[in-house]
């Protein structure tokens, strides 16, 4: 009937994905490698921030090069070269970035290791974790409820040996799966095929506070809606491959938020899709 939930393609409930098979519902793998998915760097240098490097020289500063003159433009250049990068997501929680939603975040604190304070290779876009003062996201109950802070925002100054840096992580398999409650955690197997700790997986996603009920909230309505919208393409594969293909490769250069929802949502249809080259979801 239409609008009914239908289940996911990951679950393992023996139900076949439009032609697909049963491997298709044994797949409850999601995400990305940065936590999520994995994320690109700059290759080459960050005109912006090369610029202020070359003309201070050995007295350039993370807080000089945000306040020298013309700093807010260049730390924004900087914000949106980031995002970019990461097609528009966050690189901890996958919330789509905004104006007034969004910083650059160390993956190596400064207060661990100032002489990365300047390297780009040492950066990731990130949302303010539930904690913006801008007016416009205050209403907006997935972005903003400080006292559920996450991604850099619960992150902070920790620098912890088993945090996970997202630049770092395979390709393929996921390392992470979210469960239809929209819980994200380590997926064990893939850890273990990719000879990554699990255990290390967890630990990063308890650092950034994934778990909090802000985001489980909004990860679940997601899937939800996921499988409210899901066509009825049963005995028609390709129909069901292009739908999935629209929610998990980029458009225009941008991602759908949650990608590691939609992830673990197509299961095994959403490896193959993401195998194939180019891989230009990374």
């Amino acid at each position: 009937a239409q609008g009914r939930a239908r289940k996911p393609f990951s679950q393992g409930s023996g139900a076949r994905c439009g032609g697909y098979g049963d491997g298709a519902a044994r797949n409850l793998r999601a995400v990305r490698e940065g936590v999520l998915k994995r994320i690109r760097q700059f290759q080459g240098p960050v005109p912006g921030l090369q610029s202020y490097k070359n003309r201070t020289g050995a007295s350039a500063s993370w807080q000089g090069y945000r306040s020298h003159g013309v700093g807010l433009r260049r730390y924004r250049e900087l914000v949106e070269s980031l995002a970019g990068l990461q097609h528009g997501l966050c690189g901890c929680c996958e919330i789509d970035l905004r104006e007034g939603d969004r910083q650059v975040e160390h993956v190596v604190p400064v207060s661990a290791s100032p002489a990365r304070a300047l390297d780009a290779t040492n950066m990731i876009a990130c949302c303010r974790g539930g904690a913006s003062d801008d007016t416009d996201i205050r209403g907006d109950r997935e972005r903003f409820s400080p006292r559920e802070g996450s991604c850099g925002h619960a992150k902070n100054d920790t620098a912890d040996p088993d945090f996970v840096d997202p630049r770092t992580l395979p390709e393929l398999p996921s390392l992470t799966r979210v469960r239809p409650d929209g819980r994200i955690e380590a997926d064990t197997n893939a850890c273990a095929v990719a000879n990554r700790s699990a255990a290390r997986v967890e630990k990063t996603i308890e650092i950034l506070g994934l778990n909090v009920q802000r985001l489980r909230t909004a990860r679940k309505d997601y899937w939800e809606n996921l499988s409210r919208k899901m066509p009825d393409y049963h005995g028609n594969p390709n129909a069901t491959r292009d739908w999935a293909r629209g929610r998990l490769l980029p458009k225009n250069g941008a991602l759908p938020k949650f990608f590691t929802v939609s992830r673990s949502y197509f299961g095994e249809l959403g490896e193959r899709i993401l195998a194939q080259h180019p891989r230009d979801w990374i």
